[in-house]
């Protein structure tokens, strides 16, 4: 790991416009019959974990006049500079989700630090908790990985050294290079990159017309709106039981609920209607966007190893099983169509464009692009990962449940996050409080929704 390619790049560029991008892993831990761990006592354990694991010791350095792509370079500051201790002093799980919604608007900047972990004790209550309650949030810039990366840093950070596959690797070490030398490399090489990579683009474009089209539009709603400065957040662990219907996966089983909880929502405007009839809000057409993870043997130079499909969630089929085994279909068609070669040629087309011209274009398309669409690819993103076993640890407590939050964007107001540890799945909702001014509404509704789908199968 050492200079950023351009799918890496275009988070980092985009850092000072529009709203954060970081990724924030939520993981809750229960102390059961012993007492929290002070913050001290995590700070140790951290210390000890954080130096092997590969990426957490690695910040960003901007090449000279910003000629080149930055490069990662060793990150020697104290530990204790990248962790914050947030002692609620006993309040309930609703101060939590708020002071939640508030940690989403910070970002990071990966010039000083690519992490940043958040110790939240001293909650009152919480889900499916028996003793004291410490919430650890693991804040990383997304330049640095994807969401798949975090989930393998958490369970580097808290998996137990004895487990089974928990042994931890050493940092890779950046490589050595004189920045001025490596810049004006790069500025020599500029006009013959810039050239390389407009020949392969036409190219990767031409094959790319005789592939499967994506997608179309579909019609943009409230929810698809320029986003405002708020976040407002809601977390509900629930069994797999409750949110599983039937033979689908819980990816399915929660595009199910999400696409009958949006229509719904959007044609009574509060989320409480008890059918699943589709309603006219949306034209009868409600799409999710649902990154999904490159094969491994893909060839990709980037850290960020997801693509981002679109799922018709086919509102229109009552049947739940029958809407489940259409939306698994469209689900495996669309990962084919992304994964597919001659996508991915042309995602790659733009890898030898210079950074100056990278940053001048994402600039651009910034001040221009129209922040409330009438047309958007999907209503909402939905977020599906299972973070595996329930066996993370911290100072004795344990891990009961795993939590992410899909980031908003101008267009989509309103995002899911599905997230496994263990039997548990965690719905997480995201939204914007101009655009979503009743998220308890909404949440309940689809909760209800994710049970009642469950029972019927």
């Amino acid at each position: 790991m050492d200079r950023l390619d351009i799918k890496d790049a275009i988070y980092h560029f985009a850092r000072d416009r529009g709203d954060s991008r970081d990724q924030f892993s939520l993981t809750a831990f229960d102390s059961v019959e012993r007492p929290a761990p002070s913050f001290d006592e995590i700070v140790a354990h951290v210390e000890a974990r954080a130096p092997l694991v590969p990426g957490l010791g690695l910040r960003l350095r901007e090449a000279p006049l910003n000629l080149d792509y930055p490069r990662w370079v060793p990150d020697t500051s104290p530990l204790s500079e990248r962790m914050s201790d947030h002692d609620l002093g006993g309040a309930p799980w609703a101060d939590f989700e708020n002071l939640m919604g508030d940690l989403l608007r910070t970002r990071l900047d990966l010039r000083e630090h690519s992490w940043h972990l958040h110790v939240v004790r001293g909650i009152g209550s919480a889900p499916l908790m028996q003793g004291a309650v410490t919430v650890v949030i693991l804040q990383v810039g997304h330049a640095l990985t994807d969401g798949l990366g975090v989930s393998r840093m958490v369970r580097a950070l808290f998996e137990p050294v004895s487990a089974t596959g928990a042994a931890l690797s050493p940092e890779t070490e950046p490589k050595r290079e004189n920045a001025v030398v490596s810049t004006l490399g790069a500025v020599v090489r500029a006009p013959v990159d810039l050239v390389r990579s407009r020949w392969e683009a036409r190219r990767a474009v031409r094959a790319y017309r005789g592939s499967q089209p994506g997608p179309p539009s579909v019609p943009a709603t409230a929810l698809n709106q320029a986003v405002g400065p708020y976040r407002v957040v809601r977390i509900v662990p629930m069994q797999q039981t409750e949110v599983r219907a039937g033979a689908a996966s819980v990816t399915v089983s929660a595009l199910c609920a999400v696409g009958s909880c949006l229509d719904q929502y959007l044609g009574d405007g509060d989320g409480d209607g008890d059918g699943d009839e589709p309603l006219s809000a949306t034209g009868g057409t409600v799409a999710a966007f649902v990154p999904m993870a490159l094969p491994r043997d893909v060839e990709w130079p980037a850290a960020n190893r997801a693509v981002v499909g679109t799922v018709d969630l086919h509102v229109g089929e009552p049947d739940i099983a029958k809407r489940a085994e259409l939306i698994t279909r469209s689900l495996a068609a669309e990962q084919a169509r992304v994964t597919a070669a001659p996508l991915l040629r042309v995602a790659r087309a733009d890898e030898r464009v210079p950074a100056p011209i990278v940053r001048f274009v994402q600039g651009r398309r910034f001040r221009q692009h129209d922040r409330s669409p009438s047309f958007v690819g999907a209503q909402t993103t939905v977020v599906s990962v299972d973070r595996g076993r329930a066996d993370l640890e911290l100072c004795g407590a344990v891990a009961r449940f795993s939590a992410g939050f899909p980031f908003l964007e101008d267009g989509r107001c309103l995002n899911h996050g599905i997230f496994g540890l263990g039997d548990v799945v965690t719905i997480a909702m995201v939204a914007c409080p101009d655009a979503v001014p009743n998220l308890d509404a909404y949440t309940q509704g689809l909760v209800d929704r994710l049970r009642r789908h469950s029972e019927q199968s």
